[in-house]
Protein backbone atom coordinates (compact mmCIF):
# COMPACT_ATOMS: atom_id res chain seq x y z
CA UNK A 1 0.00 0.00 0.00
CA UNK A 2 1.44 3.39 -1.11
CA UNK A 3 1.28 6.56 1.45
CA UNK A 4 -0.75 9.28 0.16
CA UNK A 5 0.91 12.65 1.25
CA UNK A 6 -1.76 15.58 1.27
CA UNK A 7 -0.76 19.30 1.99
CA UNK A 8 -3.44 19.43 5.10
CA UNK A 9 -3.89 22.77 7.22
CA UNK A 10 -2.31 22.07 10.25
CA UNK A 11 -5.63 22.88 11.83
CA UNK A 12 -7.92 20.76 14.21
CA UNK A 13 -12.01 20.36 14.18
CA UNK A 14 -15.04 18.36 15.77
CA UNK A 15 -17.97 18.16 13.89
CA UNK A 16 -21.20 17.75 16.92
CA UNK A 17 -24.40 16.57 15.34
CA UNK A 18 -27.13 17.45 17.25
CA UNK A 19 -31.11 16.86 16.90
CA UNK A 20 -33.00 19.78 16.92
CA UNK A 21 -36.81 19.92 18.02
CA UNK A 22 -39.61 20.98 15.67
CA UNK A 23 -41.18 23.99 15.90
CA UNK A 24 -44.24 21.82 15.28
CA UNK A 25 -46.11 20.32 18.10
CA UNK A 26 -46.76 17.42 15.94
CA UNK A 27 -42.89 16.28 15.76
CA UNK A 28 -40.90 14.81 18.50
CA UNK A 29 -37.40 15.67 19.09
CA UNK A 30 -35.49 13.65 17.68
CA UNK A 31 -32.16 12.05 19.50
CA UNK A 32 -28.62 13.47 19.36
CA UNK A 33 -26.18 11.93 16.94
CA UNK A 34 -23.01 10.64 18.96
CA UNK A 35 -20.39 13.09 19.12
CA UNK A 36 -17.58 12.03 16.57
CA UNK A 37 -14.04 12.15 17.64
CA UNK A 38 -11.75 14.85 16.12
CA UNK A 39 -10.10 14.69 12.72
CA UNK A 40 -6.56 16.15 12.45
CA UNK A 41 -4.43 16.17 9.20
CA UNK A 42 -1.81 12.71 9.59
CA UNK A 43 0.34 13.17 13.04
CA UNK A 44 3.74 12.98 11.01
CA UNK A 45 2.46 15.80 9.48
CA UNK A 46 1.48 18.07 12.55
CA UNK A 47 4.73 17.04 13.63
CA UNK A 48 6.69 17.56 10.67
CA UNK A 49 5.56 21.40 11.34
CA UNK A 50 7.27 21.62 14.09
CA UNK A 51 10.51 20.18 12.82
CA UNK A 52 10.73 16.49 13.90
CA UNK A 53 9.15 12.69 12.54
CA UNK A 54 6.86 11.07 14.27
CA UNK A 55 8.31 7.53 15.00
CA UNK A 56 7.15 3.90 15.76
CA UNK A 57 8.42 0.80 16.06
CA UNK A 58 7.59 -2.77 14.43
CA UNK A 59 8.49 -6.02 14.93
CA UNK A 60 8.27 -9.30 12.26
CA UNK A 61 4.51 -9.69 13.95
CA UNK A 62 3.66 -6.48 13.72
CA UNK A 63 4.35 -6.86 10.13
CA UNK A 64 2.35 -9.71 9.60
CA UNK A 65 -0.76 -7.47 11.26
CA UNK A 66 -3.00 -5.77 8.99
CA UNK A 67 -4.54 -2.72 11.58
CA UNK A 68 -0.56 -2.30 12.43
CA UNK A 69 0.57 -1.64 9.42
CA UNK A 70 -2.53 0.88 8.75
CA UNK A 71 -1.63 2.25 11.97
CA UNK A 72 1.70 2.84 10.92
CA UNK A 73 1.10 4.09 7.82
CA UNK A 74 -1.29 6.29 8.48
CA UNK A 75 0.38 8.77 11.31
CA UNK A 76 4.18 7.83 10.78
CA UNK A 77 6.87 8.74 8.51
CA UNK A 78 10.03 7.13 10.68
CA UNK A 79 10.35 3.14 12.28
CA UNK A 80 12.44 1.20 14.32
CA UNK A 81 12.91 -2.31 14.16
CA UNK A 82 12.46 -3.49 17.59
CA UNK A 83 15.16 -6.41 17.08
CA UNK A 84 15.95 -7.08 14.24
CA UNK A 85 18.43 -4.81 13.16
CA UNK A 86 20.36 -5.46 15.77
CA UNK A 87 23.56 -6.79 15.42
CA UNK A 88 22.98 -9.74 17.26
CA UNK A 89 19.93 -10.26 15.40
CA UNK A 90 21.72 -10.31 11.98
CA UNK A 91 24.73 -12.17 12.78
CA UNK A 92 24.06 -15.86 11.22
CA UNK A 93 24.24 -18.38 14.02
CA UNK A 94 24.45 -21.46 11.69
CA UNK A 95 27.21 -20.63 9.98
CA UNK A 96 29.16 -18.64 12.38
CA UNK A 97 32.12 -17.07 9.24
CA UNK A 98 32.96 -17.00 5.77
CA UNK A 99 36.56 -15.97 5.12
CA UNK A 100 37.17 -15.43 8.68
CA UNK A 101 34.69 -12.73 9.49
CA UNK A 102 31.43 -12.75 10.68
CA UNK A 103 28.20 -14.29 8.61
CA UNK A 104 24.68 -12.17 8.13
CA UNK A 105 21.17 -13.31 7.45
CA UNK A 106 18.88 -10.38 6.22
CA UNK A 107 15.40 -12.11 6.23
CA UNK A 108 13.72 -9.98 9.19
CA UNK A 109 15.63 -7.00 8.44
CA UNK A 110 14.92 -6.65 5.04
CA UNK A 111 11.21 -7.42 5.10
CA UNK A 112 10.76 -4.59 7.58
CA UNK A 113 12.70 -2.45 5.43
CA UNK A 114 10.96 -3.04 1.96
CA UNK A 115 7.54 -2.34 4.53
CA UNK A 116 9.05 1.00 5.01
CA UNK A 117 10.15 1.56 1.22
CA UNK A 118 7.20 0.85 0.09
CA UNK A 119 5.02 3.28 1.99
CA UNK A 120 7.76 5.72 2.12
CA UNK A 121 8.38 5.87 5.57
CA UNK A 122 12.32 6.49 7.21
CA UNK A 123 14.09 3.45 9.42
CA UNK A 124 15.70 4.55 12.49
CA UNK A 125 18.87 1.42 12.28
CA UNK A 126 18.76 0.61 15.82
CA UNK A 127 21.74 -0.90 16.62
CA UNK A 128 25.70 -1.64 15.53
CA UNK A 129 26.88 -2.12 18.66
CA UNK A 130 25.13 -2.98 22.16
CA UNK A 131 26.77 -5.60 24.42
CA UNK A 132 23.70 -6.74 25.94
CA UNK A 133 22.53 -9.99 24.59
CA UNK A 134 25.46 -9.65 21.46
CA UNK A 135 26.37 -13.36 20.96
CA UNK A 136 29.00 -14.74 22.80
CA UNK A 137 31.01 -16.58 19.80
CA UNK A 138 31.31 -13.09 17.91
CA UNK A 139 34.19 -12.95 20.38
CA UNK A 140 36.17 -16.03 19.91
CA UNK A 141 38.95 -17.04 18.58
CA UNK A 142 37.90 -19.58 16.06
CA UNK A 143 33.99 -18.54 16.45
CA UNK A 144 33.36 -21.88 19.05
CA UNK A 145 35.64 -22.71 21.62
CA UNK A 146 35.88 -20.24 24.12
CA UNK A 147 38.73 -18.89 23.84
CA UNK A 148 39.14 -14.80 22.71
CA UNK A 149 40.43 -13.42 20.15
CA UNK A 150 43.00 -10.40 20.59
CA UNK A 151 41.84 -6.62 20.68
CA UNK A 152 42.92 -6.19 16.74
CA UNK A 153 40.86 -9.27 15.62
CA UNK A 154 38.14 -8.04 17.14
CA UNK A 155 38.15 -4.44 15.93
CA UNK A 156 38.51 -5.81 12.67
CA UNK A 157 35.34 -7.98 12.58
CA UNK A 158 33.18 -4.93 14.39
CA UNK A 159 34.56 -2.53 11.21
CA UNK A 160 33.72 -5.52 8.83
CA UNK A 161 30.41 -5.76 11.01
CA UNK A 162 29.26 -2.04 10.81
CA UNK A 163 30.24 -1.87 7.13
CA UNK A 164 28.51 -4.19 5.74
CA UNK A 165 25.06 -4.05 8.18
CA UNK A 166 24.98 -0.32 6.75
CA UNK A 167 26.15 -1.31 2.85
CA UNK A 168 23.62 -4.27 2.90
CA UNK A 169 20.73 -1.22 3.94
CA UNK A 170 21.79 1.39 1.64
CA UNK A 171 22.72 -0.97 -1.50
CA UNK A 172 19.16 -2.92 -1.50
CA UNK A 173 17.04 -0.37 -0.33
CA UNK A 174 19.28 3.20 -1.02
CA UNK A 175 18.19 5.92 1.48
CA UNK A 176 15.56 4.17 3.67
CA UNK A 177 17.82 4.60 6.98
CA UNK A 178 18.24 7.84 7.87
CA UNK A 179 20.23 7.45 10.89
CA UNK A 180 22.37 4.84 12.79
CA UNK A 181 21.93 4.08 16.68
CA UNK A 182 26.04 3.17 16.37
CA UNK A 183 26.61 2.45 20.37
CA UNK A 184 23.37 1.45 22.52
CA UNK A 185 23.59 1.85 26.26
CA UNK A 186 27.88 2.28 26.99
CA UNK A 187 27.64 4.45 30.01
CA UNK A 188 26.85 2.83 32.81
CA UNK A 189 24.26 3.21 35.86
CA UNK A 190 26.37 3.62 38.82
CA UNK A 191 30.65 3.85 38.95
CA UNK A 192 30.57 -0.01 40.25
CA UNK A 193 30.06 -1.00 36.93
CA UNK A 194 32.98 1.23 35.01
CA UNK A 195 36.50 2.02 35.78
CA UNK A 196 37.52 4.04 38.75
CA UNK A 197 37.61 7.80 37.91
CA UNK A 198 36.28 7.62 34.03
CA UNK A 199 34.29 10.76 33.55
CA UNK A 200 32.26 8.72 30.81
CA UNK A 201 31.53 6.28 32.70
CA UNK A 202 31.51 3.35 30.44
CA UNK A 203 30.37 0.19 30.91
CA UNK A 204 32.75 -2.84 32.16
CA UNK A 205 29.80 -4.75 33.48
CA UNK A 206 25.94 -5.32 32.64
CA UNK A 207 24.14 -6.49 35.44
CA UNK A 208 27.18 -8.52 36.65
CA UNK A 209 28.13 -9.95 33.24
CA UNK A 210 31.16 -9.38 31.51
CA UNK A 211 31.08 -6.20 28.44
CA UNK A 212 32.83 -8.46 25.68
CA UNK A 213 33.70 -5.50 23.60
CA UNK A 214 35.14 -3.56 26.71
CA UNK A 215 37.13 -7.04 27.65
CA UNK A 216 38.38 -7.61 24.34
CA UNK A 217 39.11 -3.95 22.97
CA UNK A 218 39.29 -1.90 25.46
CA UNK A 219 37.01 1.25 27.08
CA UNK A 220 38.18 2.88 23.20
CA UNK A 221 35.40 0.49 21.61
CA UNK A 222 33.10 2.98 21.54
CA UNK A 223 35.25 5.73 19.69
CA UNK A 224 36.27 2.90 17.26
CA UNK A 225 32.94 2.15 16.72
CA UNK A 226 32.16 5.70 16.02
CA UNK A 227 35.46 6.07 14.06
CA UNK A 228 34.38 2.73 11.44
CA UNK A 229 31.16 4.02 11.08
CA UNK A 230 31.95 7.38 10.21
CA UNK A 231 34.54 6.91 7.79
CA UNK A 232 32.70 4.56 6.13
CA UNK A 233 29.28 6.58 5.69
CA UNK A 234 31.42 9.53 4.28
CA UNK A 235 33.71 7.27 2.05
CA UNK A 236 30.55 5.85 0.36
CA UNK A 237 28.36 9.29 0.49
CA UNK A 238 25.55 8.04 2.00
CA UNK A 239 23.54 10.50 3.68
CA UNK A 240 22.79 8.93 7.16
CA UNK A 241 23.33 10.79 10.71
CA UNK A 242 25.15 8.75 13.50
CA UNK A 243 23.49 8.60 16.72
CA UNK A 244 24.83 7.17 20.55
CA UNK A 245 21.66 5.66 21.78
CA UNK A 246 21.45 5.22 25.46
CA UNK A 247 18.27 5.88 28.81
CA UNK A 248 17.62 7.67 31.53
CA UNK A 249 19.43 10.91 30.36
CA UNK A 250 17.05 13.15 32.05
CA UNK A 251 18.84 12.20 35.08
CA UNK A 252 21.65 15.11 35.78
CA UNK A 253 23.97 12.50 36.87
CA UNK A 254 23.92 9.72 33.83
CA UNK A 255 23.19 12.73 30.99
CA UNK A 256 26.98 14.75 32.40
CA UNK A 257 28.91 11.15 31.84
CA UNK A 258 26.88 10.45 28.53
CA UNK A 259 27.67 14.24 27.10
CA UNK A 260 31.54 13.48 28.41
CA UNK A 261 31.14 10.37 26.04
CA UNK A 262 30.22 12.18 22.60
CA UNK A 263 32.79 15.02 23.64
CA UNK A 264 35.63 11.96 23.60
CA UNK A 265 34.05 10.71 20.54
CA UNK A 266 33.97 13.86 18.99
CA UNK A 267 37.75 14.94 20.49
CA UNK A 268 40.95 15.39 18.42
CA UNK A 269 43.29 12.26 20.18
CA UNK A 270 46.53 10.70 18.37
CA UNK A 271 45.16 7.22 17.37
CA UNK A 272 41.33 7.30 16.41
CA UNK A 273 40.44 10.61 15.69
CA UNK A 274 43.57 12.08 14.40
CA UNK A 275 41.63 15.17 12.38
CA UNK A 276 39.06 15.81 14.97
CA UNK A 277 35.79 14.98 12.95
CA UNK A 278 32.41 14.83 14.53
CA UNK A 279 32.28 11.12 14.67
CA UNK A 280 28.81 11.67 16.41
CA UNK A 281 26.13 13.39 15.08
CA UNK A 282 23.33 13.12 17.75
CA UNK A 283 22.39 11.59 20.65
CA UNK A 284 19.12 9.23 21.53
CA UNK A 285 17.09 9.42 24.64
CA UNK A 286 14.97 5.75 24.56
CA UNK A 287 12.53 7.95 27.06
CA UNK A 288 11.07 5.13 29.38
CA UNK A 289 9.18 7.70 31.31
CA UNK A 290 7.72 6.39 34.80
CA UNK A 291 7.99 3.72 37.76
CA UNK A 292 9.84 0.47 36.53
CA UNK A 293 7.28 -2.14 37.03
CA UNK A 294 5.01 -0.13 39.48
CA UNK A 295 2.27 2.71 39.14
CA UNK A 296 4.58 4.76 41.76
CA UNK A 297 6.60 7.30 39.99
CA UNK A 298 4.33 7.49 37.21
CA UNK A 299 3.51 10.68 35.09
CA UNK A 300 5.35 12.70 36.99
CA UNK A 301 5.23 16.08 35.80
CA UNK A 302 9.05 16.65 36.83
CA UNK A 303 9.91 14.31 34.15
CA UNK A 304 8.23 16.40 31.41
CA UNK A 305 10.81 19.06 32.67
CA UNK A 306 13.80 17.09 33.22
CA UNK A 307 13.42 15.49 29.30
CA UNK A 308 12.63 19.37 28.27
CA UNK A 309 15.89 20.47 30.06
CA UNK A 310 18.15 17.67 28.70
CA UNK A 311 17.18 18.09 25.24
CA UNK A 312 17.76 22.02 25.27
CA UNK A 313 21.07 20.68 26.85
CA UNK A 314 22.91 18.35 24.39
CA UNK A 315 21.16 20.76 21.67
CA UNK A 316 23.27 23.94 22.95
CA UNK A 317 26.35 21.45 22.49
CA UNK A 318 25.43 21.27 18.87
CA UNK A 319 23.78 17.78 18.87
CA UNK A 320 20.81 16.32 17.02
CA UNK A 321 18.66 14.93 19.87
CA UNK A 322 15.60 11.90 19.48
CA UNK A 323 13.83 10.62 21.40
CA UNK A 324 13.95 6.87 19.74
CA UNK A 325 12.11 4.22 22.55
CA UNK A 326 9.43 6.30 24.33
CA UNK A 327 7.16 4.50 27.21
CA UNK A 328 5.17 6.84 29.56
CA UNK A 329 4.12 4.25 31.58
CA UNK A 330 1.08 3.22 32.97
CA UNK A 331 -0.03 0.34 35.07
CA UNK A 332 -3.30 1.01 36.44
CA UNK A 333 -6.41 0.33 34.29
CA UNK A 334 -9.05 2.34 36.58
CA UNK A 335 -10.81 5.39 34.57
CA UNK A 336 -9.52 8.29 37.06
CA UNK A 337 -5.63 6.31 35.89
CA UNK A 338 -6.56 6.55 32.61
CA UNK A 339 -7.61 9.58 32.05
CA UNK A 340 -4.45 10.76 33.89
CA UNK A 341 -2.59 9.31 31.42
CA UNK A 342 -4.27 10.58 28.64
CA UNK A 343 -4.17 14.46 30.23
CA UNK A 344 -0.22 13.62 31.23
CA UNK A 345 0.40 12.69 27.55
CA UNK A 346 -0.93 16.16 26.06
CA UNK A 347 1.47 17.72 28.43
CA UNK A 348 4.50 15.80 26.84
CA UNK A 349 2.85 16.63 23.55
CA UNK A 350 2.75 19.90 24.32
CA UNK A 351 6.16 20.53 25.51
CA UNK A 352 7.52 18.72 22.62
CA UNK A 353 5.18 20.95 19.97
CA UNK A 354 7.68 24.21 21.07
CA UNK A 355 11.28 22.21 21.66
CA UNK A 356 12.58 23.44 18.43
CA UNK A 357 11.67 27.09 19.50
CA UNK A 358 14.42 26.18 22.69
CA UNK A 359 16.44 23.85 21.03
CA UNK A 360 17.83 25.74 18.10
CA UNK A 361 15.91 22.97 15.24
CA UNK A 362 17.98 20.54 16.66
CA UNK A 363 14.95 17.89 18.03
CA UNK A 364 14.58 15.65 14.96
CA UNK A 365 12.52 12.56 15.99
CA UNK A 366 9.82 11.33 18.68
CA UNK A 367 9.95 7.72 18.19
CA UNK A 368 7.61 5.63 20.73
CA UNK A 369 8.25 2.07 21.51
CA UNK A 370 5.00 1.86 24.10
CA UNK A 371 2.18 2.59 21.29
CA UNK A 372 -0.66 0.30 22.11
CA UNK A 373 -1.97 -0.91 25.49
CA UNK A 374 -1.22 -4.40 26.03
CA UNK A 375 -3.84 -5.36 29.40
CA UNK A 376 -2.98 -9.09 28.58
CA UNK A 377 0.50 -8.92 29.48
CA UNK A 378 1.48 -10.83 33.06
CA UNK A 379 3.38 -9.01 35.47
CA UNK A 380 6.36 -10.90 35.23
CA UNK A 381 6.59 -10.29 31.69
CA UNK A 382 9.53 -7.82 30.67
CA UNK A 383 7.47 -5.24 28.35
CA UNK A 384 5.16 -5.33 31.22
CA UNK A 385 7.67 -3.92 33.36
CA UNK A 386 9.32 -1.49 30.44
CA UNK A 387 6.07 0.06 28.52
CA UNK A 388 3.04 -1.01 31.33
CA UNK A 389 0.05 -2.11 29.95
CA UNK A 390 -2.20 0.81 29.62
CA UNK A 391 0.78 3.27 27.98
CA UNK A 392 -0.64 3.43 24.75
CA UNK A 393 -1.67 5.94 22.39
CA UNK A 394 -3.57 3.36 20.73
CA UNK A 395 -5.92 0.71 21.91
CA UNK A 396 -4.52 -2.99 21.66
CA UNK A 397 -6.73 -3.17 18.43
CA UNK A 398 -4.90 -0.22 17.04
CA UNK A 399 -7.66 1.95 17.58
CA UNK A 400 -6.83 5.59 18.54
CA UNK A 401 -7.17 6.53 22.47
CA UNK A 402 -7.67 10.01 23.99
CA UNK A 403 -4.00 10.64 24.29
CA UNK A 404 -3.77 10.11 19.91
CA UNK A 405 -6.18 13.04 19.66
CA UNK A 406 -4.61 14.94 23.23
CA UNK A 407 -1.38 14.70 21.01
CA UNK A 408 -2.45 16.00 17.51
CA UNK A 409 -4.45 18.83 19.55
CA UNK A 410 -0.82 19.64 21.63
CA UNK A 411 0.89 19.89 17.89
CA UNK A 412 -1.68 22.16 16.94
CA UNK A 413 -0.62 24.99 19.11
Amino acid sequence: MKRLTKNFAIVSFCVLFLGCASSTASKKTSEPVKELPPEYPPLYELTGAKGFKMGGCMSPENLSNANYQKMIISDFNSVTATNEMKMYSLLDWGVRSRDGMPAFKWVNCDNLLRFAQENNIKVRGHVLVWDAYMTEWFFYKDYRNKEFADAEEIKARMKFSIETVIQHCEENFPGVVYCWDVVNEAVADSPSEAAGGDKARIRKTRGGSKNLYYETIGRDYVKWAFKYAHDFVQEKGYDIKLFYNDYNNFYADKRNCIINLVEEINAQDDVINVNGERLCDGIGMQGYVGGYGQQNGCMNPGDIAAIKQTIEKYASLGYEVQITEMALRNYDRSEEAQAQHAEFYGKFAEMLSHINETANGKFTCWAIWGLMDNPSLPTTDYSYKMNGPYCGMFQWNCKKKPEFYNTCEAMCN
